[in-house]
């Protein structure tokens, strides 16, 4: 079972839903989630009463209560509105609060976060205009991204051609921001949301996508190179080139070989690297994993304190066969079942992938997030088991969005140190503030310092923001363990 209630608190969550209604597996599995974020099970209940009922008739009741209209579709709702304090709620007609409150007696409180278009407050009962529950669903469980329009969008993580861009995902985790706010009207839990930013976390992430800057095909390319270099004056770009290129060749160390400086940067912290298992991607073949050069590297992601996990390859994301070779295959040159893993170039099939890479015995992904911005691609900061809704299921696949990468916002060949640094921060405070993750990733190749000078700088400048403020470092098969329980 799932967010076991006799794991958690012997006080869930009461919820009353309506199994007849499409939407109902993926409502109850976002309650059981934000129940699980705040250490509580759920119970569902078909009578008596509950603290949240959806699509359901309720009477006056004295206790505290959440209560949410329904929506009978499983069409995601793209469209929404801003309520005065920056809240997004769905833009779909609704007949309103009307057909709840005559169940109720005593004055009426419109909740001042929503102004008069999302909650209405009746004693102690909370009542919403629109199916709020879906609409946070929707988001979480990247409903849009099965629709045929957002396909492309959705394959090649762009922020700006999915839905998100309306929801302003870029800079909130709206899913949080409701699931919060909603749970925190109710008294008893008010304590346990205030408690949240206590529980914040980082995971250090590295994606190694290019472990050679000279190969045969590059040497050649700066061969042809060279006289231009020579018209232009760029001298020290020669000298230095050529530097590396007779270092490569007589000691084997290339300068994208370089996972020794950023263990060095980050000390005693956790992080995990991500690794091809096969080289060949969708452009040209990075490397062989199965090299005795690429192993070496290998092993030395794997030190003590230090996790692996495959690179899922862009041309395998629908293949089931193809998912479960690549996974068969790092296992057997890691040693070791490979138990983690983002996709490469964060390339996926809403409708496969996962659940393929769940077949193939991946227990962690961590795919989620944007190619063209820094975000909140699920509106949330916190990792959560994810929901097959085209199956219309739980899984026990833990997704833990990506929140920032730096290709994401800067190039770093050129960038602004100080307005990085400010980004950084600004994604930190936010996953701090909810209690999440904050999911970071550095590729590899940008620590050589030669040709990314202040890169590795700003790296460490994180590392010891986080120092500072006590976070701890995030533990994927931990939480995993922990959110599936014994009997999942």
């Amino acid at each position: 079972m799932l967010y076991s209630g006799t794991m958690a608190s012997p006080d869930p969550l009461r919820f009353r839903g309506n199994r007849t209604n499409p939407n109902h597996n993926a409502v109850l599995h976002l309650i059981r989630t934000y129940a699980r974020h705040l250490g509580l099970g759920v119970t569902e209940i078909d009578e008596g009463v509950a603290d949240i009922h959806w699509d359901r008739q309720v009477e006056a009741s004295p206790d505290p209560c959440l209560i949410f209209p329904g929506r009978p579709t499983l069409e995601s709702a793209l469209a929404c509105l801003a309520t005065n304090q920056g809240m997004i709620v769905p833009a779909a007609d609704a007949a309103g609060p009307a057909s709840h409150v005559a169940a109720f007696s005593g004055a009426t409180e419109i909740l001042d976060a929503c102004e008069d278009r999302a909650l209405l407050r009746v004693g102690d009962a909370i009542l919403a205009d629109w199916d709020l529950l879906s609409f946070c669903a929707d988001i979480l469980f990247r409903r849009a991204e099965r629709l045929p329009r957002f396909a492309r969008a959705s394959r090649e993580a762009v922020y700006r051609d999915l839905p998100d861009a309306d929801f302003g995902l870029d800079t909130q985790p709206r899913v949080d921001d409701w699931m919060f706010l909603l749970l925190g009207l109710l008294p008893r839990l008010r304590t346990r949301i205030a408690a949240l930013p206590a529980q914040a976390s980082v995971w250090f992430t590295h994606d190694l996508d290019s472990l050679s800057k000279w190969r045969p095909r590059s040497v050649a390319g700066q061969i042809l190179r060279a006289p231009r270099y020579l018209a232009g004056g760029h001298l020290g770009l020669l000298r230095r080139n050529w530097g590396e290129i007779a270092v490569r060749a007589f000691s084997g160390k290339d300068p994208y070989d370089v996972m020794d400086v950023v263990y060095a940067l980050e000390g005693k912290r956790r992080s995990a690297s991500f690794l091809l298992a096969n080289g060949r991607d969708h452009l040209f073949h990075r490397y062989e994993l199965s090299h005795p050069r690429y192993l070496r590297i290998l092993r030395q992601c794997q030190a003590p304190g230090k996790q692996v996990g495959l690179h899922g390859q862009v041309h395998c994301i629908s293949d089931a066969a193809g998912i479960r070779a690549e996974a068969d295959k790092f296992s057997s040159l890691a040693g070791a079942p490979t138990r983690l893993n983002r996709q490469h170039y964060l390339r996926w099939d809403a409708a496969r992938t996962f659940a393929h890479l769940e077949a193939a015995g991946i227990q962690v992904d961590s795919t989620l997030g944007y190619n063209d911005s820094p975000g909140f691609r699920c509106g949330t900061a916190w990792p959560f088991l994810w929901f097959d809704c085209a199956a219309d299921r739980p899984t026990s696949l833990l997704e833990v969005p990506l929140i920032l990468a730096e290709f994401q916002f800067y190039d770093p060949l050129a960038f602004d140190a100080d307005a990085v640094r400010a980004t950084l921060r600004r994604y930190l405070d936010t996953a701090c503030k909810h209690g999440g993750v904050f999911t970071v990733l550095f590729h590899n190749q940008y620590f050589h310092e030669a040709e990314f000078p202040g890169h590795g700088r700003v790296y460490s400048d994180l590392i010891a923001w986080c120092d500072a403020r006590g976070l701890p470092d995030f533990d994927p098969l931990g939480t995993r363990a922990r959110y599936v329980g014994v009997d999942g």
